[in-house]
């Protein structure tokens, strides 16, 4: 493709008729950019970001990005930041810390003005750099293919050479900036940039063009791997009350292992492969935690939970009439009774308070459990029942004056549930 040819509402049709907000700094990238875009017609408008790390170049970048957009009647947003003092306070490094502002103030844009889509002006010698930084780092194919679009952001330059934008740009006097900084090599991308690459495309002349067949040919193995996961995860992602049950026996069929449980887990921050192995061969009731996400062993079958989701440890008064509850739990009271008897119990009214409670068990909690004699502590019958942690922490129970009434949509407490003798009968049940 050439980029004198290229038409960014030809190869873009979803951009048509929508919002689109177009990052430009000032360098030579997105002011090429910003001129491919102001031969359409498309909806756009401009964001600045001055991080005032360049003291004047920064001022001179702010000021160009300004009389271009003037010039071109185009909405524009700039946003000015001290990023030292951010950085400062949020311990980053410059590179990430840039890009953090960048990004939440883009979000912050679109939720205000409703843009569609973000517009970066990244392009194939990015892509080149980046991959070389992922090796490095011991990327998987993810890394390797480089800087990728998203629905929210797209790339257009990124098959055409920081060469050909620079001969384009020349051609079609388009006015930019030079960044001083770009020529320092404090950076590791910025020694990438500067002393390997020049080197490397000396050796291999056809080196960006040989980039866009590996990255196309990456993407396909990343597409196929990723049909493979989502297959497995239709299967064998099973949705239960607490969580995400995976059996453990299909994990270990998948081959080559390690890459198939690194691929399958690290959405849920789970980066070491080694760990899943680990919770796999261990004992029941082992886990492991990443920031977002908490793993559980439970005897064939791995628990995938969501570990900042908040357990409602509340308690909530329901009078013992006829009526529905849908908070914390769905519960029916009713005068008649229920088909399902597993998962509904029928009480004696006048054994019981007119209040009743829906709480969570506490330790030293017991009951009489119906057919049963004597009384078992409920840690015993979570124990006995086979619970899992996430079993335990997420069963509510019923309670009349601090007495269980009912291990709600298991097992009732004998001294409450009604008989031949009981002239009065209330039934319970839960959806």
């Amino acid at each position: 493709m050439n980029i004198n040819s290229f038409n960014i509402e030809n190869e873009y049709p979803q951009l048509n008729n929508k919002k689109i907000l177009l990052a430009v700094s000032g360098g030579v990238d997105s002011m090429t950019l910003l001129h491919l875009f102001s031969l359409t017609k498309l909806n756009f408008s401009i964001a600045h970001c001055n991080y005032n790390l360049r003291s004047n170049e920064s001022l001179e970048d702010e000021f160009l990005v300004k009389k271009i957009a003037k010039k071109l009647k185009i909405e524009l947003h700039i946003k000015n930041i001290n990023t030292k003092n951010y950085l400062n306070k949020n311990k980053l490094s410059v590179q990430i810390a840039a890009r953090k502002i960048r990004y939440d103030w883009f979000n912050s844009l679109i939720d205000k003005y409703h843009f569609s889509y973000i517009i970066t002006a990244h392009h194939l010698d990015d892509q080149l750099e980046t991959l070389l930084i992922n090796i490095g780092r011991g990327s998987g194919i993810e890394g390797l293919i480089g800087i990728p679009e998203s629905k929210l952001l797209l790339r257009p330059l990124l098959n055409f050479t920081k060469k050909e934008i620079l001969t384009y740009a020349n051609d079609n006097n388009v006015i930019w900036n030079e960044d001083s900084s770009n020529s320092k090599n404090n950076y590791l991308r910025n020694s990438i940039r500067n002393l390997l690459i020049p080197k490397w495309k000396d050796l291999v002349p056809d080196l960006e063009k040989n980039l866009k067949k590996t990255i196309n040919n990456l993407k396909s193995t990343n597409f196929i791997i990723n049909e493979l996961i989502r297959d497995f995860k239709n299967i064998n992602f099973i949705k239960s009350d607490h969580g995400i049950r995976i059996n453990i026996n299909e994990l270990k069929k998948l081959n080559p292992n390690s890459f198939f449980l690194h691929a399958i887990f690290k959405k849920y921050g789970f980066n070491h492969p080694n760990e899943i192995i680990k919770i796999i061969n261990s004992q029941k009731g082992k886990r492991i935690e990443s920031v977002t996400h908490v793993i559980l062993r439970d005897r064939e079958d791995l628990i995938l939970n969501d570990l900042n989701k908040d357990l409602d440890k509340n308690s909530y008064q329901i009078k013992l009439i006829p009526q529905r509850i849908n908070t914390p739990i769905n519960i029916e009271i009713s005068n008649n009774p229920f088909s399902n008897l597993d998962k509904s119990i029928s009480v004696d009214p006048t054994l019981l308070n007119s209040i009743l409670e829906i709480k969570r068990p506490t330790n030293g909690d017991y009951f009489y459990p119906s057919g049963m004699i004597g009384k078992k502590k409920l840690s015993k019958y979570f124990k006995d029942e086979k619970y899992s942690k996430f079993d335990k922490e997420n069963q509510w129970i019923l309670t009349s004056q601090n007495e269980v009434v009912w291990i709600i949509g298991k097992r009732a407490d004998r001294r409450f549930i009604s008989n031949k003798n009981s002239k009065k009968r209330m039934y319970i049940s839960i959806d």
